[in-house]
């Protein structure tokens, strides 16, 4: 599978991040009681014009997807896979905007797979992910990834637009948000009383005039913002909960500002 592309100045908004870390926020406390993450990612991208690709992890789950984009109508294929030996199985629901459900696959097994092809769509994708205990309708692991629809967007069908999580230990995880003007990334681990934290970095990435700004919501919410070409802002919060939503919005001065948003769903 293709690797999600990068942000295209991911050293400039990791060298801010690192200023930033120095002052502020990975916790010093012991790790809070949240459940762990090893194992959950999602991430989606561009890799055409008219083309892209989404996956997505649990323990023993693994999904791979890709889409093609005609001016806004896409249609995908994809596998969903069992990854191991443990009682469970791997189940994925695609859920178009305007059609409904237009896949639904499980398998169990480990080693095992399912593919599946679908009908157009052009309002959408919602891909729902779950580790399902076997032999039952109940899951006990699952996210939610939603890719938008590019038929009143068509920046979105750059070439390095997506975003992308994924937890690099039991406890901390990382993000990425890439749209035309503007790039987010950012670092949060669990904190303690089942808290959540994000240290961000929104980037503008554009040559144009416009300004370019980051968001994180969760119970609590942080902002940051720049106008200046190439510049960076850098903006954290300790005490978020639950699911997180990452924006990143580019706002062109004049014309319609256009953001991308990001699901950083809590382990459980």
């Amino acid at each position: 599978m293709r690797t999600p592309a990068r942000p295209r100045s991911i050293g400039v908004l990791a060298a801010a991040l690192v200023v930033t870390i120095a002052a502020a926020l990975l916790p010093a406390a012991p790790a809070s009681a949240l459940p762990s993450g090893t194992g959950w990612s999602a991430s989606w991208n561009y890799y055409h014009p008219a083309a892209y690709q989404y996956s997505g992890t649990l323990p023993g789950v693994r999904l791979t997807g890709y889409a093609t984009d005609e001016a806004g109508t896409s249609a995908t294929l994809g596998t969903i896979e069992d990854t191991a030996a443990d009682g469970r199985c791997a189940r994925v629901l695609l859920y178009a905007n305007g059609v409904g459900y237009i896949a639904d696959r499980t398998t169990c097994g480990n080693g095992t797979s399912l593919s599946y092809t679908t009908t157009s769509y052009s309002q959408g994708l919602l891909v729902i992910v779950y580790r399902m205990i076997d032999g039952t309708n109940t899951h006990d692991k699952g996210f939610h990834l939603f890719i938008p629809g590019s038929a009143t967007d068509a920046g979105l069908r750059t070439v390095g637009t997506g975003a992308s999580w994924s937890y690099y230990t039991s406890t901390a995880f990382q993000y990425a948000i890439t749209r035309s003007g503007v790039s987010q990334i950012g670092y949060g681990a669990h904190q303690s009383g089942d808290l959540r934290s994000s240290l961000n970095t929104v980037q503008k990435t554009a040559a144009t005039v416009g300004c370019a700004t980051g968001k994180v919501t969760g119970g609590t919410t942080v902002t940051g913002s720049t106008c200046v070409n190439g510049g960076t802002a850098s903006f954290h919060r300790p005490d978020h909960s639950n699911n997180l939503e990452a924006t990143a919005c580019y706002q062109p001065v004049p014309g319609t500002q256009r953001c991308l948003a990001l699901n950083i769903p809590e382990p459980w």
